[in-house]
């Protein structure tokens, strides 16, 4: 018997992503709760049986093994907690938390119940990330010298968006910058030394941030976010004998799930094309930890995440 999973929170990503890519990859979805989204078009939809306004109430099922969690960031370590308490896997989005000793409580606790606890960063699992990161592993472009990521959209909504509501944990930086932090650590295997920032704020949160951070060799890497800019989503590495660049780095699904490495060398640039649904794969790679397999994504580099991202968010 597969997974049978929890929904904690009916936010477009769990209805436009996560749900359906659990059913594609062959899951059942026993049991969504929600205080404020009306779920009666996705209870019909995935056939789900057990309906709930009371986030305890689904945990509380002895029908659910895991659960995925989207509900607002400042939400997220109460109900990790009550999860791993109820002896259910967590898949929760990021930013898992926001503070270093809110992710030191989880990996205590999820270690000593045995439970799986993943941040939902799934660009990690589609196939551009490890064939990337082999290329600049063997040397394709030379030594790493330094680094840029961005990734921008355009928020529509400037007033109620959850996005930019300071109690929720709002804000670019724990929205969109944590991708841009998180795929040059993977990349270059190393965290934060030193972070410089200028940033631009809107209603008590940051909306756009820009700046440099060091890395513990030394190798700088640049940083800019917003929620004005046009669709940006580019991790670009330069080395000492050519330029990797990935167009598509975050977001694939809005490439056809299609991600394109770039690599420049001299006056010639030749281009890699990989196939895959992250979300998928992100669940797929979920449903083996549970079973046994090693993780990709540990709670260790969620921790280095984290550390990282609120020493960062201090520096605006």
């Amino acid at each position: 018997m597969g997974i049978r999973w929890g929904i904690i929170g009916a936010a477009m990503i769990a209805k436009n992503k996560v749900m359906p890519a659990i059913e594609a990859n062959g899951g059942t979805i026993q049991a969504i709760a929600s205080r404020s989204q009306p779920v009666d078009e996705l209870v019909k939809r995935y056939h789900i049986r057990e309906i709930y306004k009371d986030y305890r109430q689904l945990l509380a099922s002895k029908s659910v093994d895991a659960v995925y969690i989207a509900l607002p960031n400042s939400m997220h370590y109460m109900w990790i907690i009550e999860a791993i308490r109820r002896g259910k896997h967590v898949l929760i989005e990021k930013p898992i938390v926001l503070s270093l000793e809110q992710i030191e409580d989880i990996k205590k606790l999820a270690e000593q119940h045995n439970i799986v606890v993943m941040e939902a960063f799934m660009y990690r699992f589609h196939p551009q990330i490890e064939a990337a990161k082999r290329m600049l592993q063997d040397g394709e472009i030379g030594d790493i010298v330094a680094m840029r990521s961005q990734f921008h959209f355009v928020l529509e909504d400037w007033e109620r968006d959850i996005r930019i509501t300071p109690m929720l944990g709002g804000g670019v930086l724990y929205d969109i910058g944590c991708y841009c932090i998180n795929i040059q650590q993977y990349m270059l295997g190393e965290q934060v030394y030193e972070a410089k920032f200028i940033s631009e704020w809107h209603n008590e949160v940051d909306v756009k941030v820009s700046g440099l951070v060091q890395y513990e060799s030394g190798i700088v890497g640049q940083i800019d976010c917003s929620f004005s800019g046009s669709f940006t989503e580019t991790f670009d590495v330069i080395g000492s004998e050519g330029m990797l660049r990935l167009p598509h780095a975050f977001r694939t699904d809005m490439n056809g799930h299609t991600g394109v490495i770039e690599l420049y060398k001299e006056q010639d640039m030749e281009r890699h094309y990989y196939e895959g649904d992250a979300y998928q794969l992100q669940i797929e790679h979920f449903e083996q930890v549970v079973a046994g397999a090693e993780p990709h994504y540990s709670l260790a580099d969620m921790l280095a995440q984290t550390k990282a991202l609120t020493e960062l968010y201090k520096k605006l």
